[in-house]
């Protein structure tokens, strides 16, 4: 009997000694405060005070309302004033070597018209400048091709005779036109000039070859035959029953020497 009230009281002691469940921060509010939505995203005091503290801290700074749905440019303008818009567009301050002052002018005005400050506007004008100077280097890059392609296109025709056939096309159309100029200034659809062309530069050629080459360059000038020219020329000398064939013939090896020697312009 005593044994069995002595478990039973010991079971009573082990039942009392018990923690209670935990309690959470949230639950732990009185009910008017448990009803606060706001309240809900907290679950511990530190979390709390530190909000606390942040709400604090903005009390005290300087805050800009924004203007509603209805606000005039007037008003959002003091806005951008606020937040470090100049008061005139002049007041951007930066330079570019890739943009005309005329285009520099109206990117003041729209980022001024924008309501960007200074340090917003030259950030965007770092990346005008970039954008341009990459266009007009990519630009400049594909001009230098094609003009390099037409050049190559005549050399290969020209061979040997390319200088002065350049220097004859020169003269025939400071001859034909007065000067050059319309040759450097017209730019054509693919971007080079009028007289980089090469069927612009090989008509003034040929038109030399009309006004008579030894007058462009002058008698004691030495006229540079052509591949063409000179393929002609040896189709001349060794065509059937010339004495290229006869080596009998006293002027066989006369023959043969000017085919080599023009052989050299192909």
């Amino acid at each position: 009997m005593s044994e069995e009230t002595t478990q039973a009281t010991g079971s009573q002691e082990v039942a009392t000694a018990a923690p209670a469940a935990p309690v959470g921060f949230f639950d732990s509010l009185p009910d008017d405060l448990r009803a606060e939505p706001s309240l809900r995203n907290f679950t511990d005091p530190v979390s709390l005070a530190k909000s606390y503290v942040h709400a604090q801290r903005m009390i005290g700074a300087d805050k800009i309302p924004l203007p509603g749905k209805s606000a005039t440019d007037d008003e959002w303008r003091q806005v951008y004033k606020r937040l470090g818009a100049p008061e005139d567009p002049k007041a951007y301050q930066f330079e570019s070597k890739a943009m005309q002052e005329a285009d520099l002018e109206s990117f003041r005005n729209a980022a001024f018209e924008a309501g960007l400050n200074s340090k917003q506007a030259n950030r965007i004008a770092q990346f005008l400048e970039s954008t341009v100077t990459q266009s007009m280097t990519e630009r400049e890059q594909g001009l230098e091709a094609v003009r390099l392609e037409g050049e190559q296109e005549l050399r290969r025709e020209w061979g040997q005779a390319f200088d002065q056939q350049v220097q004859l096309a020169h003269k025939a159309a400071v001859t034909f036109l007065g000067n050059t100029e319309l040759l450097d200034t017209v730019e054509l659809a693919d971007g080079r000039l009028l007289g980089d062309h090469p069927a612009i530069v090989k008509m003034f050629a040929n038109l030399a070859k009309e006004i008579g080459e030894d007058k462009l360059l002058g008698d004691a000038s030495e006229l540079v035959m052509t591949p063409t020219e000179a393929q002609s020329k040896i189709s001349e000398i060794t065509r059937q029953g010339t004495p290229y064939w006869d080596k009998f013939h006293p002027e066989h090896r006369a023959y043969v020497d000017e085919a080599l020697r023009l052989r050299e312009y192909m």
